[in-house]
């Protein structure tokens, strides 16, 4: 369907940052024009991570590279507003999920994110439009999330769910493989409890949220186990020693973890030429040299996941083989309007943890 075909409004909403230091406007911003390459969508459900008023707000201390002003969000699930000439696949009207990089055709590591890039460049989900590139657009198969039960709300979690199915898909996790994932309570180490599970893989959860580790161990009696993070190297060996050998260590430590003893405990407990990936974000790190070469371990990172997993993946979530929805685990914990971002904020602080989700709802009449 050509682009001309569809009728636009001149301005959309954004939820538009001007800088890091001041509060956010709800603001009109010129709708842009379908180009060769691009799709407009209608984001329905935006995930609303638990760190982002430390990046838009608060003079935006975790330092990321912003250029304001900029809407801000960088994921969501939407339907399609307008396609270009050149689409093949997509029409107006398609449930799609909203890829946040930008990776240029030339360079494979190099990406630029919605809602967090060059100033204007890529304005974010948290909005009533967003133009992305086409690759950016996955569509969803509708009839065979009805089949499954799935609803568009219960398909928003793909966001905090598809980073450690790159991550697992990158160490070649095999089914029937035990994976020690920490820390487990958050937003991607809990995610990834789900999606380890769904890949036929045993789980060991490390955390210090006593609860969040019990709603996890609830998951698949008998394929998780759990363990308190204790902040001491041996112990921590010790007792995910009673579980056996680890084949694949995946962490997700954040840049706020001060306390790396799990890090170091996780790669001595890997059993020789197993794998560990550090999909988190600490900055030093000391490692057990002699270890890891006497067990000859591959260690290595992954940033997120690329486009062909992100179809594998969502082939995962349309057969049923990935569990969504409250009764998997994965609760709405709050649904917002942009002129709520304060309260949404707020609560995605509070909420921030495995299996729980808030969401930016641009436009409430799709819902």
């Amino acid at each position: 369907m050509s682009s001309s075909a569809v009728q636009l409004p001149s301005t959309y909403k954004g939820l538009l940052f001007s800088s890091a230091s001041i509060p956010p406007t709800v603001a009109p911003i010129p709708t842009p024009k379908v180009e060769y390459g691009t799709v407009i969508v209608r984001p329905i459900y935006s995930w609303l991570f638990s760190y982002a008023a430390e990046i838009y707000t608060n003079g935006n201390p975790r330092n990321y590279p912003i250029g304001f002003p900029i809407v801000g969000g960088i994921n969501g699930i939407g339907r399609v507003a307008a396609v270009p000439p050149d689409a093949t696949r997509l029409k107006v009207g398609d449930l799609v999920v909203i890829e946040p990089f930008v990776r240029p055709h030339d360079g494979l590591y190099s990406s630029n994110a919605l809602g967090i890039g060059r100033a204007g460049s890529h304005h974010g989900t948290w909005a009533e439009l967003v133009r992305v590139p086409l690759e950016n657009a996955l569509r969803i198969d509708e009839a065979a999330l009805q089949r499954q039960n799935i609803s568009v709300k219960d398909l928003a979690f793909y966001s905090q769910l598809v980073v450690s199915y790159g991550g697992f898909r990158s160490v070649e996790l095999t089914a029937g493989e035990t994976v020690l994932i920490t820390p487990a309570t958050g937003n991607f180490g809990g995610a990834a409890v789900h999606v380890a599970l769904a890949m036929g893989a045993r789980v060991i959860a490390m955390g210090r949220n006593e609860k969040i580790l019990a709603e996890l161990k609830g998951l698949a009696p008998g394929r998780v186990e759990t363990i308190v993070l204790s902040g001491n190297v041996e112990t921590d060996v010790a007792n995910i020693a009673k579980y056996g050998p680890v084949d694949v260590f995946q962490d997700f430590s954040p840049l706020i973890a001060t306390n790396k003893s799990h890090i170091q405990a996780g790669i001595l407990s890997v059993r020789p030429g197993g794998r560990v990936n550090f999909m988190g974000n600490i900055k030093d790190l000391e490692i057990p040299y002699i270890s890891i070469m006497y067990g000859a371990l591959r260690i290595q990172g992954t940033f997120m996941y690329s486009r062909d997993q992100a179809l594998d993946f969502i082939k995962l979530i349309e057969s049923g083989t990935l569990k969504l929805g409250p009764e998997a685990g994965l609760t709405t914990k709050g649904v917002f309007k942009l002129e709520e971002w304060e309260a949404a904020f707020d609560l995605s602080v509070k909420e921030a943890g495995a299996g729980r989700a808030v969401y930016f709802t641009p436009n409430p009449d799709l819902l």
